[in-house]
């Protein structure tokens, strides 16, 4: 036993350790010190370099997804709810009945909430060229590959003529913001061809802007996954008539929570089931 590590130890890591042995969770023991996650995982970290035997206790065992009671802190868009995270958090509440989803909305609490420990997971569509945030410890991972779709009310004007790009850009679109995202990449390859799309509105979600396109002659460019779920009646959709990008739903969590054994667990099997899902027709 080093005893210069051990004289390094105070009140805090013990508390914390101890509060980590009895609740085999990071989130939870940061509840219960009403402090964050983060701040949680730090004082381990503190404690693995101090004393490295203390490693096996603070590892993944002991989780029993069966036994396990608390709550999973997601944030996500309306739509991602109907495609893919519905079913999935669906099958999770079967295969952990102690579970609660907290599910918040991205436009309230994001990336920068995740960067601070306030969320366990955020999931969101995207470009692949978009995830270049600046908050350091976060990780991508991708939940489904997915596409592009354009959708207009079904008496459109437009459908009276070839859909190509001259026609996608002679009318007004729906942009759906998200500050914290760079501009896709379907906008840059716009931009590339001296070309930009002219908005008519901007909507922080693609069921609020199913609704408007109902009632305008806006066009909505949306992921496939959730217009072909999404109660879209009165809607067609048309192909994006030119180069896109790939696109997918991400699964994105904070680097140095990633180890609490809850976590790990979610994450893992979160990404199985949306894998297994059937694919958009």
């Amino acid at each position: 036993m080093d005893l210069i590590a051990l004289s390094r130890l105070g009140g805090r890591h013990l508390v914390t350790l101890h509060l980590l042995l009895d609740t085999r969770s990071v989130t939870r023991s940061a509840e219960r010190l009403c402090t964050t996650p983060s701040t949680v995982s730090k004082t381990l970290n503190q404690l693995r370099e101090l004393l490295g035997e203390l490693n096996g206790l603070t590892s993944q065992e002991g989780f029993a997804p069966a036994n396990w009671q608390g709550e999973l802190n997601l944030a996500m868009r309306e739509s991602s709810m109907i495609w893919p995270m519905g079913a999935v958090l669906g099958q999770l509440m079967q295969e952990v009945p102690g579970l609660m989803p907290v599910v918040r909305n991205k436009d309230e609490q994001g990336l920068a909430a995740l960067a601070a420990g306030k969320l366990d997971f955020v999931i969101l569509p995207h470009d692949q060229s978009q995830p270049g945030v600046n908050q350091s410890g976060l990780v991508w991972e991708t939940l489904r590959e997915d596409e592009l779709v354009c959708l207009m009310r079904a008496d459109h004007p437009a459908l009276m003529r070839p859909w190509d790009l001259d026609a996608y850009l002679s009318w007004r679109h729906i942009a759906i913001r998200d500050q914290e995202l760079a501009d896709p990449f379907f906008e840059q390859s716009l931009a590339q061809r001296q070309v930009r799309r002219r908005l008519g509105a901007t909507l922080p979600d693609f069921g609020s802007a199913a609704a408007l396109l109902r009632q305008s002659d806006l066009i909505l460019t949306a992921v496939k996954g959730w217009a072909t779920r999404a109660c879209t009646q009165g809607l067609v959709s048309r192909p994006v008539p030119f180069d896109y990008g790939a696109v997918t739903h991400s699964l994105v969590w904070y680097g140095p929570l990633g180890e609490d054994p809850a976590l790990r667990w979610f994450r893992q099997r979160i990404l199985q089931l949306a894998r297994e899902l059937d694919a958009p027709q």
